[in-house]
């Protein structure tokens, strides 16, 4: 479930990214309507998981990090449905710095997706911790983006309330990428817990 968890994480990732892609209006509304349902899909997953931890008798972890995972899988596609619904409802224009953003999160969902699968063997210490020091690096990048897009529109952008809209769509896609740390956070402990 997990493993799904992360998959549905990176199918909203791809779709964000063809959306901020997209000059078709239509295509956009069609690909931010499928977050949507996507981001359903993974509260769906979460509560899966809720209900399966709560009766496993064997786990491969303890509840808790179970919860803590689901939990935070469940973060990254809340933020990432928060991006799309913004960029629908403002109806902006889609800056460079958007779609770098976005792309950043799907390379951040790609090695969570990796990252999550290669927990089915808590053995695999090395190749997880390759994936959580390669997501933390792009986390890192997308601050980078985020705060110099931002410098950028408040230097550029004379007009209040694109300042607020663009200010607003850069947050939630920057708080996609720091929800993919948080994962990896959780990962982190788990794997430490189980050495």
């Amino acid at each position: 479930m997990f493993n799904q968890a992360a998959s549905n994480s990176y199918d909203m990732a791809a779709l964000l990214y063809q959306a901020t892609g997209s000059e078709d209006l239509q295509d956009q509304k069609m690909n931010f309507n499928h977050i949507s349902r996507l981001k359903e899909k993974a509260n769906g997953i979460k509560h899966q998981v809720l209900v399966v931890s709560g009766k496993a008798f064997i786990s491969p972890f303890s509840r808790d990090d179970m919860y803590a995972l689901a939990s935070s899988i469940n973060s990254v596609s809340d933020f990432i449905d928060v991006a799309a619904r913004r960029i629908n409802f403002y109806n902006i224009q889609v800056n460079p710095p958007i779609k770098e953003l976005a792309g950043i999160i799907v390379d951040c969902c790609t090695l969570l997706a990796k990252c999550v699968e290669a927990l089915n063997d808590l053995k695999n210490v090395d190749t997880i911790t390759d994936y959580c020091t390669n997501i933390k690096q792009l986390e890192h990048f997308a601050d980078q983006v985020h705060n110099k897009a931002l410098a950028q529109l408040l230097d550029t952008e004379t007009d209040a309330l694109e300042v607020i809209k663009y200010s607003e769509i850069l947050a939630s896609l920057e708080r996609a990428t720091d929800k993919c740390e948080h994962v990896v956070n959780v990962i982190e402990s788990i794997i430490i817990k189980n050495s």
